[in-house]
């Protein structure tokens, strides 16, 4: 009996395959929250004309589009970009992408609900697991940063969006 729970533990243990992407983007915005937002909308900060780089890496590793399996975002993260300001005056925040022009079928790729009060110079963003091979097969792209507050935002605050887009074959 033992020797059997052993055994499967040692089959479990080999058999768990951790994916690895064939490659990734990695890819960076700038944008700024002006001071005085209010807490009772929803406020969107609209990002056009972002490449995608997509067909470039398909070209690099030789693959075709057909030949990706899935295409999810990576990690993102919101930096501070000249100061060190507090990003807990946030409530929640999403991050939508859609084609160039199509803003009514966008994709939400990040979320974070209940932002922690004292988060200072970063906030790390959840993925959503959507899959965006259709969205990054054209050139461009647009991006929409819709920012819920807690309170009025008492300065201007410079930001950087760092995100990744990971691509996976079977």
């Amino acid at each position: 009996m033992i020797r059997t729970f052993f055994f499967i533990i040692l089959i479990s243990f080999f058999s768990c395959k951790t994916k690895t992407p064939v490659f990734e983007i990695f890819q960076e915005v700038n944008f700024t929250i002006p001071a005085g937002k209010d807490p009772i909308a929803t406020h969107h900060f609209l990002i056009h004309d972002i490449p995608s780089f997509l067909n470039q890496n398909l070209k690099e590793k030789e693959i075709s589009l057909s030949n990706i399996n899935q295409l999810y975002a990576g990690k993102g993260k919101f930096l501070s970009i000249y100061s060190n300001a507090n990003f807990g005056v946030i409530s929640k925040m999403s991050v939508w992408i859609y084609k160039k022009g199509d803003y009514n079928n966008s994709i939400e790729i990040y979320y974070r609900d209940n932002v922690p009060l004292n988060l200072n110079g970063e906030i790390k963003l959840l993925s959503t697991g959507e899959d965006v091979r259709d969205i990054l097969s054209g050139d461009l792209y647009e991006m929409d940063i819709e920012m819920q507050f807690k309170s009025f935002v008492p300065e201007l605050i410079d930001c950087r969006f760092t995100y990744s887009f990971a691509a996976y074959v079977e």
